[in-house]
């Protein structure tokens, strides 16, 4: 799930693939009995397993083959090339992120009136796989959003409770930089991220969408977002909020909180992995992610299965995703750790109910997706860069998000 691949290749490639395609698909024919090809992303081993036991488990209900296709490297560029050479596969997954350039440039299967119980998904993720006129292009897969991970050893060597952490964002900061002065100097109370992939909810709980609704940036309209941002400048200054690898030197923040480097993080369930295999012995509560300007929010990472338009197995595929998203969501929830895309099946599982896991589900009840547009790539590129710049003292933050608004529409401007 921890993936975040920009498609950066020319739709104009992906739509010359298409019309060529469609040209000489009258020529083709299709069987029932031929497989039904998937492409993946390669995954952890647990992961991997989890898929294979649920397609076999289609495979003996439906009667029909399914043939797993791994793309290790470079997943989107792989996928564009497929489609240009006219030999796209039949399902493939598909990061919200990266839907809005494969809906606009043609080559996605409208799913809307495929995908059965919809209402049953919960709709942000839905949402996310949507185009402006509601048509729908991937069913939801699994899903992953950002919470408050506790470490409760460290926590109460400090001399506090989980009681005592503030639920909002601007007591949670006054709380890190009072915990920062109880911790040695290569610890810190808060460790964070800062790419506008982990920020971008709580800019918009503050009133800032980057996003303009004719898909420019803008990062500068809004004092609010920018007090925010100023907050991580200013705790990352003065030593109480980390960046694991930037400021200690540690490859995760994962490794950063398992080897008691970090009191707090803000991440996704993708940690949960290694925290239970690698750092067993460390004792953590997870907490909903804090509010920001008095809204609830997080970020969510949603992928899904989607089906190429000019498919000869549009029947097989369909039914297969269906499978994937409704009957077998359960076992492939259960066996690769990952979050069910259903309510029902959330409930089924008690996920709702898990102490570490209920902080990540209820999240995408109101999460923001991450995904915003054909243009969020560039947007988000720009703003990477120039926060950095604000990180390492070269500009303001003020000065960092006139120059990341200019750099993005600037680009915009010149590809269209």
């Amino acid at each position: 799930m921890k993936k975040f691949a920009a498609i950066l290749a020319a739709a104009s490639i992906l739509v010359g693939a298409t019309a060529c395609s469609n040209s000489e698909k009258a020529g083709k024919s299709s069987s029932n009995k031929d497989p039904i090809t998937l492409a993946v992303w390669g995954s952890s081993p647990s992961e991997s397993k989890a898929l294979e036991a649920t397609v076999a488990s289609y495979e003996k209900e439906s009667g029909k083959d399914v043939k797993i296709e791994v793309i290790q490297d470079n997943f989107q560029d792989a996928l564009t090339s497929r489609f240009a050479a006219k030999n796209a596969p039949d399902v493939f997954y598909l990061e919200s992120y990266a839907a809005p350039k494969f809906i606009k440039s043609g080559v996605l299967a409208d799913l809307s009136k495929d995908i059965k119980n919809q209402d049953d998904f919960y709709q942000p993720l839905l949402d996310s796989f949507k185009d402006k006129g509601g048509k729908l292009y991937a069913a939801p897969k699994d899903y992953s959003t950002l919470a408050l991970y506790v470490n409760k050893g460290l926590l109460e060597k400090a001399g506090y409770k989980v009681e005592d952490i503030p639920a909002d964002w601007e007591g949670l900061v006054k709380f890190s930089k009072e915990l920062q002065t109880k911790l040695s100097k290569d610890q810190a109370a808060m460790i964070f991220d800062n790419t506008l992939a982990r920020n971008l909810s709580s800019l918009i709980a503050s009133g800032l969408n980057p996003v303009t609704d004719k898909g420019k940036a803008d990062f500068t309209s809004n004092q609010k977002a920018i007090d925010y941002m100023k907050s991580l400048v200013d705790g990352q200054k003065a030593g109480y909020l980390k960046n694991p690898k930037i400021d200690m030197g540690i490859d995760s923040a994962g490794a950063a909180f398992g080897t008691n480097k970090a009191v707090m993080m803000i991440e996704g369930n993708w940690v949960l992995s290694a925290l239970k295999q690698e750092y067993p012995d460390v004792k953590y509560d997870v907490l909903p992610a804090p509010t920001v300007n008095g809204k609830k929010e997080t970020m969510t990472f949603n992928v899904g299965y989607a089906v190429a338009k000019d498919t000869d197995n549009k029947k097989g595929a369909v039914d297969f995703v269906n499978y994937m998203t409704g009957k077998g969501q359960k076992q492939w929830s259960e066996m690769s750790g990952t979050l069910p895309t259903r309510q029902s099946v959330t409930k089924e599982m008690k996920i709702d109910q898990d102490p570490v896991l209920s902080a990540h589900a209820n999240g995408a009840a109101y999460g923001t997706v991450w995904s915003s547009g054909v243009n969020l790539p560039t947007i988000s590129q720009a703003f990477d860069n120039q926060l950095l710049a604000a990180f390492n003292g070269d500009k303001s933050v003020e000065k960092a998000m006139k120059d990341a608004e200019k750099e993005a529409n600037d680009e915009i401007a010149r590809q269209e």
